[in-house]
């Protein structure tokens, strides 16, 4: 595992670049997300997306959602109709995952049976910045190999994830703040998980 000391206010350009290089190459990232830290990989890697899941069994693909640098991506992969537009317009980037309609070819790419994908538009600093160097999406799931457990030290991270994941971007302590999950299914504002504020749709 390549382990990365990353600057929490302005990331090295020169560590973002050789994450972004390993995850076009099928890497397995671990990194601080605004919402505590997480494992991602490409999306658009078969072999990297296989990884990914070996790695979070026996818990549920349910689990995992896409994380895009902005809303014009979302189309690409869910149905995007105005309703659904202008929540994401109004509430990303934000500590939100929407529950969307899947396009039927991204689901079966990601080689799960629901037709519904999870949408996160993060506004973390790290993620932000790799979406700079980095053209795809990220298959994103919260770093825990087992349900009950709830990582937030570096070390902790290092001692179970060490032989688990090519990449640990380490940005220090990081606090859980687990993202609200909002369901958009059939034009309805359908609160999963947490909170969510009165809608502002214009």
């Amino acid at each position: 595992m390549l382990h990365l000391e990353i600057h929490p206010q302005t990331p090295q350009a020169r560590h973002i670049k050789t994450i972004a290089d390993m995850l076009r190459s099928d890497a397995l990232l671990l990194y601080p997300s605004d919402s505590g830290y997480a494992i991602a990989c490409s999306a658009v890697s078969q072999k990297a997306i296989n990884k990914l899941y070996a790695l979070k069994k026996p818990m549920k693909k349910a689990f995992m959602a896409l994380l895009l640098p902005d809303i014009s991506m979302a189309t690409e992969y869910a149905k995007v109709n105005n309703f659904v537009f202008q929540i994401l317009k109004n509430y990303t980037p934000g500590p939100y995952t929407f529950i969307l309609p899947a396009d039927p070819q991204i689901a079966r790419k990601l080689d799960v049976s629901r037709q519904e994908i999870g949408i996160r538009i993060s506004a973390g600093v790290f993620i932000k910045t790799l979406f700079e160097n980095f053209e795809h999406p990220l298959l994103n799931t919260a770093a825990k190999i087992e349900e009950h457990q709830a990582f937030t030290k570096p070390k902790e991270l290092m001692t179970v994830f060490k032989n688990r994941v090519d990449i640990f971007a380490d940005m220090g302590e990081v606090p859980l703040c687990p993202t609200s999950i909002i369901s958009l299914l059939d034009n309805e504002i359908n609160v999963i998980r947490g909170n969510f504020p009165s809608p502002e749709i214009s």
